[in-house]
């Protein structure tokens, strides 16, 4: 019951999130929760009451095609996908986003090319939250209570509500 009504209290930054059937309503301990944050504090990242996380694996194929294109596209592409979460962290004052990725060099070159993003490199939140590796990464939305919405193999961030102009 507590699931139902959090997607009925949602923020704004929330409003227009793509929540589905297939994605997973889980809990932090109060432990692990302030663990998250306390990590989150660590890596020189603000923390607000909504955390929206995407989460990419080594070894991972999703984005082999890319390699194949030119630089200007994989550049255009990564432009594009830095700019949904800036965007998204500049409109929305109680949420904030983040792209994470396990650490490792067998990555494509939208993903190692990519300097925003965070690596995990103690493998905290692959501990914590993302431990089952899905094609094209993970994504989830942290409450403030410590329950989060977990999305398997989310390649383009949708979890990640779209900005409103």
């Amino acid at each position: 019951m507590k699931k139902l009504v959090l997607l009925f209290l949602f923020s704004s930054a929330l409003a227009h999130s793509q929540i589905t059937k297939q994605d997973i309503f889980l809990d932090l301990t109060e432990t692990d929760f302030k663990a998250l944050q306390k990590f989150l504090v660590s890596k020189n990242l603000e923390v607000r009451d909504t955390i929206f996380i995407k989460y990419d694996y080594n070894r991972e194929s999703c984005w082999n095609f890319l390699d194949t294109q030119d630089n200007e596209r994989i550049t255009n592409v990564m432009t594009r996908f830095q700019k949904h979460i800036s965007d998204f962290n500049a409109n929305h004052q109680g949420a904030i986003a983040f792209n994470f990725r396990e650490p490792g060099k067998t990555f494509n070159k939208l993903k190692l090319r990519d300097e925003t993003i965070i690596i995990d490199d103690e493998l905290f939140l692959k501990n914590l939250i993302f431990s089952k590796k899905k094609k094209c990464g993970n994504s989830a939305i942290i409450f403030n209570d410590g329950s989060y919405i977990l999305r398997f193999s989310d390649p383009h961030f949708d979890l990640l509500p779209v900005t409103k102009k």
